[in-house]
């Protein structure tokens, strides 16, 4: 009985773990899919307000780490040297056998299969937005579909040499998306840009260097500091370098027929 208790405990997840493995280990105990767990943990910490972050961070602290697994690891030597054939690199010979680059890797199918689920996503949502937002029109929305597009590259795992890099451009992607957003609806002006490229262009540049160099060495957490520093530079240029634009205030028309006022500085 004790040893059944113990298997039936939620792990935090060593082998599939990106922040913490708190989804990964939840999706093993309940034998779900992990990108289905890590979706479904994004929606909540939207609709919650952030209250679902906490809870998650508390599972993060809360949850014992995964037991190490006792399966034998696969050693390959750099070289050999046989009486027959002299030194052989086997490094180097088993590069032709397999390519890490592929491994775990969607196909072409499952890739346009995303794409098209994107473009639907982003039409369903424009479409019945901007009703709700009266002198609007659905194109205006088209920050929205880069915000997806960053979403999935962060939540989708990607089994490459460059997964990190992939994760990071997702949050880039989030980022510029958050920030572009206000200026299609015109709640900004794209007047802002010029401000925040003249303000803080030391820190893009830091952010590109960060890129290169890490994507150059191979080092994912360069290029992981790269992606935040662009984080940094558009949250720094919208609360200093913001600019009002021609809207300031939307009517938001529910579908009950009740509407609100929201105003903007």
């Amino acid at each position: 009985m004790a040893v059944q208790a113990t298997e039936k405990r939620v792990f935090r997840s060593r082998s599939d773990a990106y922040l913490g493995g708190v989804c990964a280990g939840i999706a093993e105990r309940f034998e779900l899919d992990t990108i289905v767990v890590r979706i479904l943990a994004v929606l909540l910490a939207g609709l919650t307000l952030g209250l679902a972050g906490i809870v998650y961070i508390a599972l993060w602290v809360r949850l014992p780490l995964e037991r190490e697994s006792s399966t034998p690891y696969d050693v390959m030597p750099e070289s050999a040297e046989s009486s027959a054939f002299g030194c052989v690199d086997c490094l180097q010979s088993a590069k032709g056998c397999s390519d890490d680059d592929t491994v775990g890797s969607l196909p072409l199918v499952a890739r346009l299969a995303v794409a098209a689920g994107l473009a639907v996503l982003f039409l369903a949502v424009s479409l019945n937005v901007s009703p709700m937002l009266p002198g609007t029109q659905w194109w205006q929305f088209w920050p929205l579909i880069m915000l997806m597009a960053g979403l999935c590259l962060i939540i989708i795992p990607i089994r490459t040499r460059l997964e990190t890099a992939w994760h990071a451009l997702g949050i880039v992607l989030t980022s510029l998306a958050a920030s572009l957003l206000p200026m299609t609806l015109g709640i900004m002006s794209w007047a802002t840009v010029n401000c925040a490229v003249v303000q803080f262009w030391p820190i893009a540049v830091l952010s590109v260097a960060l890129w290169v160099v890490g994507l150059y060495r191979r080092m994912g957490i360069l290029v992981l500091a790269g992606a935040f520093s662009f984080v940094a530079f558009c949250l720094m240029g919208l609360t200093f370098c913001m600019v009002p634009g021609e809207i300031e205030a939307f009517f938001l028309q529910m579908p009950t027929g009740r509407s609100f006022r929201i105003a903007f500085m």
